[in-house]
């Protein structure tokens, strides 16, 4: 059984493959102040930028309490609304523990979102700018017509949060190469204290 956050993040993607993508931004030149790169999402301890080709979605806040999930900061899509689209979710969530305990409690969040969930490989790793993550492979069922998903995460913490960036498509539309890739402008530093 689903929870209510990932019924809510199921829902809201679903409903992203039937809405027309948002146009990309034209980046007309201002002398006041420049435009903001719609492929971008930044805060005080994370960057990352999809790559040229994907669209941001926006995301609209839940109708009902999420049981103290927030929703994803930030959603991409490739190809949407094709049989191989594929996906990136950054979720961002209050979070005091270990990078270890957080990859175990993920796990275990997403063995509990589908029956059939299966990690079929998890590696402490470091991401480009040298912050400890776990990259983590998983099989999950789901998609059309039974089709298996593949879905690779880098699982880190800034110390006050967990952070999950997600890539996401239907198994054998992809490879690791290329989740990788996409996924590679993600840094995250300690998040600055003081700050709210």
């Amino acid at each position: 059984m689903m929870s209510p956050f990932a019924l809510w993040v199921a829902v809201t993607l679903l409903a992203a493959l039937d809405a027309p993508l948002p146009p990309a931004a034209a980046a007309a030149p201002s002398a006041v102040a420049a435009t903001p790169d719609p492929l971008a999402y930044d805060d005080p301890a994370v960057h990352f930028r999809a790559p040229d080709g994907w669209s941001r979605l926006a995301i609209a806040a839940p109708a009902t309490d999420s049981g103290g999930q927030r929703p994803p900061v930030a959603v991409y899509v490739f190809h949407g609304g094709q049989a191989d689209q594929r996906t990136i979710i950054i979720d961002i969530q209050p979070f005091a523990g270990s990078l270890e305990g957080f990859e175990s409690a993920h796990e275990t969040e997403l063995r509990n979102q589908a029956e059939g969930t299966f990690v079929d490989r998890r590696a402490k790793t470091q991401l480009a700018n040298g912050m400890p993550a776990y990259f983590i492979k998983v099989s999950q069922p789901g998609g059309a017509a039974g089709h298996q998903l593949r879905r690779y995460d880098y699982v880190v913490d800034d110390l006050q949060r967990s952070i999950d960036v997600a890539y996401i498509g239907r198994n054998g539309d992809f490879d690791e190469a290329e989740a990788q890739k996409a996924l590679a402008s993600l840094s995250v530093v300690v998040y600055p204290r003081g700050r709210t």
